[in-house]
């Protein structure tokens, strides 16, 4: 495919390029553009268990592999105009491929390190993230940037003279094309279906096998031996929890189960916080998701259709099946986006195989649009969705969201969902209660299971906690939790807080911003309010 470099032409002028077919060309360059976006996804899941997928973290990794990509332009570039042949272009990709090889052991070894501990606040996020991905995804990225030049003066040099133009532009078309593949594949087929260390494995191998054959066909049995090597090595398990019992890598996050005695546990990326949760000894969690049961309490026992948006493994189903199923006629639905997560409930959550068939793979705002507005209208909706452990998606935080879900409730309809929040006057707190104020009348707030949960609630009617203690309100089970949440319940007027908007919800930087006031009290040893 490629001949020996040229020697340096005269003083004064360029070096004159060695031929190399235009068709192995477009195919490299395919090859150059699919590496550089399939790295790209890979990456984002490489991350994900240390740091999470949020805004901050995609930031870095946008922002470095544009750096690399144009340091890499540059360099290969000079380096073009001095070795324009086929050599310095295979080169670079075959070592783009070693390095990438290198990302499923020695790449994941050094992220974990890196986020080892930390605690997801911006600084911490932004820096040690940046730092892993400038350690570990650019160097391959700027290597495959490398060839770039290359391959464009070598085209440039095979077509008829005033034809620079349609060479050019159908590199960066079939390089465009390798993108596209780059993006879909992995996102698609080979991420969720064969892993993360088998797709970054798969990309080295064509990276390999492309500098192999363009340098020497001697290589290309190393270049086929070494991917499958690592391919196997890394296809245990990615993240060693005790009692781990599942581990995979869906369309949307890296998702774990495990047990620790009779509690068996959901949690994913970075595993900032529990997803879902199952007590083998009781139906309580000892959990916020306890006090989900109190609501058909407030609404005087009437609470029939439940709608539980963010179903995870189903720890609110079971419970309302296992708990209340014998006192109200229910009608459960669950909704969970995420199809892996979804399947969960019935193998290691406890959920029946009949409760579990009223779980609908879909996203939480779309489905209750789809929902007819003449459809019977839901009594409890319980929005318990997070998208990035601790973060609630910023689409089922707004004001349009919740005059949705009032739109879908029937009257007397209650909406409810815990907020992570230090005090009652976190930032995060209130801009979720002025939010679901805008969209209801009524609006309720009180304290529940663990130091940093709060339960909010909201109605166009009022809600009298003083229903849960009256005798017989609640099941004895729920007894002493009503005696708490009706202690501190009490109403909110959404002032001082954020109206969150489909225009302007920044929630991530309001969890942000509560997370590093936690970290700023541990610090200075203030106890939690």
């Amino acid at each position: 495919m490629a001949e020996p470099a040229a020697p340096h032409a005269a003083a004064g002028r360029d070096p004159v390029p060695v031929a190399v077919s235009f068709r192995a060309l477009c195919w490299t360059a395919f090859v150059a553009g699919g590496a550089t976006m399939g790295i790209e996804m890979a990456a984002s899941r490489l991350l994900a268990p240390s740091f999470g997928t949020s805004q901050l973290v995609w930031a870095n990794l946008i922002g470095v592999i544009l750096i690399a990509l144009a340091a890499g332009y540059r360099v290969g570039g000079w380096l073009a105009d001095r070795w324009p042949g086929g050599a310095g272009m295979y080169a670079a990709l075959a070592a783009a491929g070693l390095l990438d090889l290198l990302l499923p052991v020695a790449g994941r070894w050094a992220i974990g390190v890196l986020g080892a501990g930390i605690t997801a606040t911006p600084v911490s996020v932004i820096l040690l993230s940046l730092a892993a991905v400038l350690a570990v995804v650019a160097p391959p990225v700027f290597l495959v940037a490398v060839a770039t030049p290359f391959a464009v003066r070598l085209g440039v040099a095979a077509r008829p003279s005033g034809r620079s133009g349609t060479a050019v532009g159908l590199l960066e078309a079939w390089a465009t094309a390798g993108s596209i593949a780059g993006t879909f594949i992995p996102a698609f087929v080979t991420i969720p279906f064969l892993g993360v260390n088998q797709t970054l494995v798969g990309l080295a191998g064509l990276l390999l096998l492309t500098g192999a054959i363009g340098l020497r066909r001697a290589w290309i049995v190393a270049a086929l031996v070494l991917p499958l090597v690592v391919g196997v090595a890394t296809a245990g398990v990615v993240r060693p929890v005790p009692g781990l019992l599942f581990e995979a890598q869906s369309l949307y996050q890296f998702v774990q189960v495990f047990r620790q005695g009779a509690m068996t546990y959901l949690t994913v990326n970075e595993g900032g916080g529990i997803q879902s949760a199952w007590n083998a000894a009781s139906p309580l969690t000892g959990m916020y998701y306890d006090a989900y049961m109190l609501l058909p309490g407030l609404r005087g026992g009437t609470g029939r259709r439940v709608l539980v948006i963010g179903a995870g493994g189903g720890t609110i189903l079971r419970q309302y099946s296992e708990v209340l199923g014998g006192r109200y006629d229910l009608r459960l639905t669950g909704v969970e986006i995420d199809p892996v997560v979804a399947a969960l409930g019935p193998r290691y959550f406890g959920l029946s195989p009949a409760l579990a068939a009223d779980i609908r793979v879909d996203d939480g705002r779309t489905y209750l649009r789809a929902r007819p507005p003449g459809a019977p209208g839901y009594d409890i909706v319980i929005v318990d969705a997070y998208s990035r452990e601790l973060y609630i998606p910023y689409e089922l935080a707004t004001v349009q969201f919740y005059d949705l879900v009032r739109s879908r409730l029937a009257p007397g309809g209650i909406v409810a969902l815990n907020v992570n929040a230090l005090s009652p006057s976190s930032p995060l707190l209130l801009a979720l209660e002025r939010t679901l104020h805008a969209a209801f009348p009524y609006t309720y707030a009180a304290k529940v299971g663990g130091d940093y949960n709060y339960l909010v609630a909201a109605s166009d009617r009022p809600l009298d906690a003083a229903r849960l203690v009256a005798p017989g309100a609640v099941p004895a089970l729920l007894a002493p939790l009503a005696s708490q949440v009706a202690a501190g319940w009490g109403p909110v007027t959404g002032a001082g807080g954020w109206l969150l908007t489909d225009n302007r919800a920044p929630v991530d930087y309001l969890t942000d911003l509560e997370l590093l006031q936690g970290i700023r009290d541990t610090i200075a040893g203030r106890p939690i309010p």
